[in-house]
């Protein structure tokens, strides 16, 4: 094997257990310490109630990377389309209901519970072992928030 091939290789499958993570492997709950950094948010959009603060601090690490707005100025691989969780829910939708889940007025804490823990079409399930159940009723409180 030509060292081309094996680095090749081995950033395939460092590529692979990064897109994984989400997906069913072992990755420890959701903390500060293992978590993407969050967006930054204006102190009017930092929800007052603690149980939301936190489903919006979950949103930011483990859920913004899919489902937050489209940018317009973003620029990335054609492969990899931005916030591809908000990208299917505006093909699925088409201007019905907002495709960002932070914009939603129709969620609900089970519902949330339910797709989160089940995945849904490409959207992949999240064990207790990869969001606790205090992060995901969190998370549902956080979302439902405008319903």
């Amino acid at each position: 094997m030509s060292h081309l091939h094996r680095l090749s290789t081995i950033a395939i499958v460092g590529l692979l257990s990064l897109v994984g993570a989400g997906t069913g492997s072992a990755d420890p709950v959701a903390s500060k310490e293992n978590a993407w950094s969050p967006l930054t948010k204006a102190a009017t959009q930092i929800p007052t109630d603690p149980r939301e603060r936190r489903g919006q601090e979950v949103f930011e690490q483990r859920c913004a990377a899919c489902h937050a707005a489209v940018p317009k100025d973003m620029i990335g691989p054609p492969y990899m389309p931005a916030m591809a969780g908000t990208q299917a829910l505006q093909a699925r939708y088409k201007g019905a209901k907002p495709a960002e889940l932070e914009q939603r007025t129709d969620l609900t804490p089970p519902f949330v519970a339910a797709i989160v823990r089940g995945g849904l079409n490409s959207m992949p399930f999240f064990r207790p072992t990869e969001l606790s159940g205090d992060d995901l009723t969190a998370l549902g409180a956080y979302l439902a928030r405008k319903h």
